[in-house]
């Protein structure tokens, strides 16, 4: 076996579903293979723990830090739960390990980068198009991972 740890970046796309699909018929058969399934949660669609209210001169804070990090741990718990969900409706007899996270990014590129590097993945299997603000374009964020990354990274439609 070639890949023993294989991310899917997973965007809820039919592509990155195809993703899933292949990247466990690689490592299916393998119970000490694991194959990561990520979503990547873009920091600017996130609420700002600073907000700029009409008539103020100055940001206030919503909440004390440890409410906000509450509020994020829960979009990531929640995500990762959806994530879940589809991973068992694609199992099918797969063997391996199969791990459903979700990461706070900056970009999705930057995410799934460092998401490699940190996790020591050695293939990346994802989807050519995705769901993001250029839906007809072909790739840009499977392009830049690409550029990016220092591992193999397989497309799939």
């Amino acid at each position: 076996m070639y890949f023993k740890n294989i991310l899917v970046p997973y965007d809820e796309s039919d592509h990155a579903r195809s993703a899933v699909h292949i990247a466990l018929g690689l490592a299916g058969p393998y119970p000490e293979a694991k194959v990561h399934v990520v979503t990547i949660i873009p920091s600017a669609t996130l609420p700002s723990p600073v907000l700029l209210g009409e008539g103020f001169e100055i940001p206030y804070a919503v909440g004390d830090p440890s409410s906000y990090e509450k509020i994020m741990q829960s979009v990531v718990e929640h995500t990762c739960s959806d994530i879940q969900d589809v991973i068992d409706q694609s199992r099918d007899d797969a063997q391996c390990k199969i791990v459903a996270d979700a990461v706070i990014a900056d970009a999705p590129v930057e995410g799934i980068a460092e998401y490699v590097e940190s996790h020591d993945i050695d293939l990346v299997v994802m989807g050519r198009r995705g769901l993001g603000a250029l839906r007809g374009m072909l790739g840009s964020v499977s392009f830049g991972v690409l550029r990016s990354v220092d591992v193999p990274v397989l497309t799939v439609k």
